[in-house]
């Protein structure tokens, strides 16, 4: 018998037994987490450089197939996080000086401008969290309890991220989070000294005046100084180990 139109669609969606559609929407799904988890992995180091990246084991740890694997190693090697090497396979991407003096280049020009957006459109609510932020900072440093670098790395990237979405500006927030989500970038607080670090923290707190003042130059002035600073304090530390 011909199908009529309207069991045409049903038909093609269903293929021994199982709903196409709904497959596939399982494998999409499966892949989007499989893709934030080793991104989360990349950026904190539990993939370091230079690591290899094993579908089948990748597959087993996640519990899914080898096909969303691979669909979140093609998407983490579109962010530069991953490449692939002929007879290695896909590995952790390894990071120059030239990488480091591009992704600080883009972020002195990128970043600043965000902090002189949010600077007009930023709500108290989200002033007060980060004045929460930047307080747990400091006391962290001050006491200096185990695993606080670990804890001021991810509330440093909380206080960027969130005034970077103050700008209320889709396309800059993509850009500059693909620039701040690198490694040398998210881990770069391990490696300042101590006093560094303090003056690093306490610009955080001069910044969000410039924030609550509602004064854009100022903000992308302090943001300016800000990445710069730190962007010395790494290239010393470069020529220190190097």
């Amino acid at each position: 018998m011909v199908p009529e139109p309207d069991d045409a669609p049903q038909a093609r969606s269903v293929r021994g037994g199982r709903n196409v559609d709904v497959d596939a929407r399982r494998e999409r799904s499966g892949g989007d987490l499989v893709y934030e988890s080793l991104r989360q992995d990349i950026v904190r180091g539990t993939h370091p450089p230079g690591a290899r990246l094993i579908e089948a084991q990748l597959a087993k740890a996640h519990g899914v197939s080898r096909t969303p694997v691979r669909a979140a190693i093609a998407r983490l090697e579109g962010d530069g996080l991953v490449e692939t090497i002929t007879n290695r396979g896909a590995i952790v991407s390894t990071w120059t000086d030239n990488d480091f003096e591009e992704v600080y280049a883009l972020r002195i020009r990128l970043e600043p401008y965000a902090s002189r957006l949010a600077a007009g459109q930023v709500e108290t609510e989200e002033l007060d969290r980060l004045e929460d932020i930047a307080t747990s900072m400091i006391h962290l440093l001050d006491e200096q309890p185990e695993g606080w670098t670990e804890q001021c790395t991810d509330l440093n990237w909380r206080f960027h991220s969130s005034v970077l979405r103050a700008s209320r500006s889709p396309r800059l927030i993509s850009m500059v989070i693909s620039l701040t989500e690198v490694p040398m970038v998210r881990r770069s607080i391990s490696l300042y000294p101590r006093e560094a670090l303090r003056r690093n923290f306490q610009q955080h707190h001069q910044m969000l005046m410039a924030l609550r003042a509602g004064d854009g130059e100022w903000a992308e002035a302090l943001m300016t100084g800000h990445i710069l600073g730190a962007r010395n304090t790494l290239r010393a530390h470069s020529l220190r180990t190097g």
